[in-house]
């Protein structure tokens, strides 16, 4: 048994401590799914793919949902504040915890050739995770004679274990460190980032009468497109989601005269989202005899089950 005891250049050294401190804590997601890939995904601009591609370590589920029901033209101010959630001193112009992030994945691609990125193999993904081990050891040539290759990354107390099972060059992480990774990951939770949060969209409409002729007018409700949660299809890429209306209308004595529910669809495609800022406009026909009427108006989004109501008197 040959054993070499190795180290990562000094310079790999450098900023440890802002990474570590949600690296991780993140590792076991990581480890179960690097990459959300799909059709809702390859629907991205390139850049947001590249984006969303990158951070695959240490974006957390809620964000990743959260990015890809985002606006393109939201998009980059969503980028800017993910990093500055994780930035460990905000007052200053640098983002340690960015910019050792990048650091890594270049050191792990220059570190780790096995045939593919190395910030992409199981050795680049640790490395990028937890940063440089306290101490490397390498048995080129297997613990004996008819063993593979093996590294052991000793991080404290704890060893973690790759094999080169088919002696090509390609580490893979051994079973058993998986396990002393959630150890880890159990001793810092504390330290893991809260991740990108955003307050509730509150979903409302304004409520308008316009009357089209005798005893006939339009309830109009405008739907501000800002306001309205949509999930992305998967198999065409566009926006959509379903608008429940109920309309109940009352006479001057309180009694109903009417009552009705339908479900509008609402579809945006992604070169749309960029008119956002417009209202949708939706509208309901109403005939009744000459009078006095109050209608309530109910909306229910279907993507997130918010709902708002409106109540207007008109007279026919």
């Amino acid at each position: 048994m040959k054993k070499k005891r190795s180290t990562f250049p000094a310079a790999t050294r450098s900023g440890r401590n802002a990474l570590q401190l949600a690296g991780s804590t993140l590792l076991l997601l990581s480890l179960a799914a690097c990459a959300t890939k799909g059709k809702a995904v390859r629907g991205m601009s390139p850049d947001d793919r590249q984006f969303l591609s990158e951070v695959r370590y240490v974006i957390t589920k809620k964000e990743s949902k959260l990015f890809k029901s985002t606006p393109p033209a939201e998009r980059a101010q969503f980028i800017d504040e993910f990093w500055k959630v994780r930035d460990p001193d905000p007052s200053t112009a640098e983002n340690e915890f960015r910019d050792e992030y990048y650091r890594r994945i270049d050191e792990a691609n220059r570190l780790f050739r096995e045939g593919s990125a190395g910030w992409l193999s199981d050795r680049g993904r640790i490395f990028i995770l937890l940063g440089e081990p306290d101490r490397r050891d390498t048995y080129p040539s297997g613990y004996s004679f008819y063993e593979p290759p093996v590294e052991i990354w000793l991080y404290g107390m704890f060893p973690i274990i790759f094999v080169d099972s088919g002696r090509e060059g390609i580490y893979k992480l051994d079973p058993t460190s998986a396990r002393r990774l959630s150890m880890i990951n159990v001793a810092q939770m504390q330290l893991k980032p809260k991740g990108i949060e955003r307050k509730a969209r509150l979903f409302d409409f304004t409520l308008t009468f316009r009357a089209t002729g005798p005893g006939s007018a339009v309830l109009v409700m405008e739907v501000p497109y800002r306001v309205t949660n949509l999930i992305q299809d998967d198999a065409s890429g566009a926006y959509r989601t379903q608008l429940k209306l109920a309309v109940s209308v009352s006479d001057g004595e309180g009694k109903k005269v009417l009552e009705q529910e339908e479900t509008r669809p609402l579809s945006v495609s992604p070169d749309m989202l960029a008119d956002l800022g417009k209202d949708l406009v939706l509208e309901f026909a109403i005939e009744l005899p000459a009078g006095g009427y109050t209608a309530l108006v109910v909306l229910e989004n279907s993507a997130d089950g918010s709902q708002a109501r409106r109540e207007i008197q008109f007279k026919l």
